[in-house]
């Protein structure tokens, strides 16, 4: 199914820079009328079923920063990431089936409307391409695994049971299962590679199917917040620095940073000087703290597509500062998981996967640089 997407999707067009910028211009607009439309409708109850409509509104604005995205990038693969992804969440939520097409029609509705023909023409086609595969996206949302969830064999039992203790806000059981096998620091990168990452990605795949609610998923977060906070306070400060500063940070408006603290711990781990700012810094203030600093790497977390931009903007700024005052940028997140070659597309110098990729591509620049 996705093959046959793929395929049929080469017959979008490139959006230009004068629709995409229009577009974005107009989205906060668009986004309110979109909100009324959808609002008027008779059924609407009916589309997102026992959802607070405050729902239906977050789910809008976030679809018009992801397309605006997707038009600013003329990246069309990611609405192949995406978009089944969305269907699967929001149904398994309660929305129906046909809440999908009714919003897309009101965007329709609004583009045709409020932009001039010139300029909507191109995003028309792509709104009519969504609404054509209707059928196939929700085929496609409920055959496909979009978090890629890989336990080793002699890790699943671990994974399980720390997946049912954070479930259940069980700190205790959860600093047990930790400290069986975390022992010292040397033991810690393991524990988020095979323990915590795939728990977090089962957590995150498990309130996707409806079988969590967010209150559960953000106790299970929270639970292995304060499992991190520890193992850090207990392991990290016989840690010496040898190495140049990193400054790992999240894209603005990014909330999920869980990834980002495990790719700060492990690089700290390995000697390096972290500096660690957590979810949603400012793109301004980030800028301002990487000119104070001087880092020698910038390590960013993108795990929302519709974030994209703000990270580019980042990247942009950066790029346009002489060479001696440019930190290397790293990109990593499930942003880019299933399209790393957005990296370059955002202009940044490499992609981690996880953890150990960070570590590994860190001590590769390193030796480049001291060569």
């Amino acid at each position: 199914m996705i093959e046959k997407l793929t395929r049929e999707m080469q017959t979008l067009p490139r959006i230009s820079e004068e629709s995409a910028q229009a577009y974005r211009d107009n989205l906060l607009f668009m986004v309110e009328q979109v909100n009324r439309i959808m609002n008027s409708r008779t059924d609407r109850d009916l589309l997102i079923g026992s959802n607070p409509v405050g729902m239906m509104l977050d789910n809008h604005r976030n679809h018009a920063v992801f397309m605006s995205n997707v038009f600013l990038f003329n990246q069309h693969e990611l609405l192949l990431a995406v978009v089944p992804w969305v269907y699967r969440s929001y149904h398994n939520q309660g929305f129906a089936h046909a809440y999908f097409p009714a919003h897309l029609q009101a965007w329709k509705q609004v583009l045709f409307e409020h932009l001039p023909d010139k300029v909507n023409a191109p995003l028309l086609q792509v709104y009519d391409w969504l609404l054509a595969h209707h059928e196939e996206f929700i085929a496609c949302s409920e055959n496909t695994s979009f978090l890629n969830i890989q336990v080793r064999a002699q890790w699943e039992d671990v994974v399980q049971r720390f997946v049912r203790a954070v479930l259940q806000g069980d700190s205790k059981s959860s600093l047990s299962i930790s400290r069986k096998y975390v022992s010292g620091p040397e033991d810690l990168q393991e524990f988020y590679l095979q323990v915590i990452q795939p728990a977090m990605y089962l957590i995150g795949e498990k309130w996707e199917m409806g079988e969590i609610s967010v209150a559960k998923e953000h106790l299970a977060s929270a639970t292995v917040n304060r499992i991190l906070a520890q193992q850090y306070l207990e392991f990290m400060p016989a840690v010496e620095p040898t190495r140049p500063s990193v400054l790992v940070t999240t894209a603005a408006n990014e909330f999920h940073e869980m990834g980002a603290q495990m790719v700060a711990n492990s690089l700290e781990l390995d000697g390096w000087e972290v500096q660690y700012l957590g979810a949603n810094t400012p793109n301004q203030d980030l800028l301002d703290l990487i000119q104070e600093k001087q880092p020698f790497i910038l390590a960013m977390s993108i795990a929302m597509p519709f974030n994209l931009e703000s990270a580019q903007q980042v990247i942009g700024h950066i790029q346009g500062w002489p060479a001696q005052n440019r930190p290397r940028i790293m990109l990593g997140g499930l942003a880019l998981q299933t399209m790393p070659g957005l990296t370059q597309v955002l202009g940044s110098d490499g992609y981690a996967r996880d953890c150990q990729q960070a570590v590994d591509l860190a001590r590769k620049w390193y030796r480049e640089y001291t060569a």
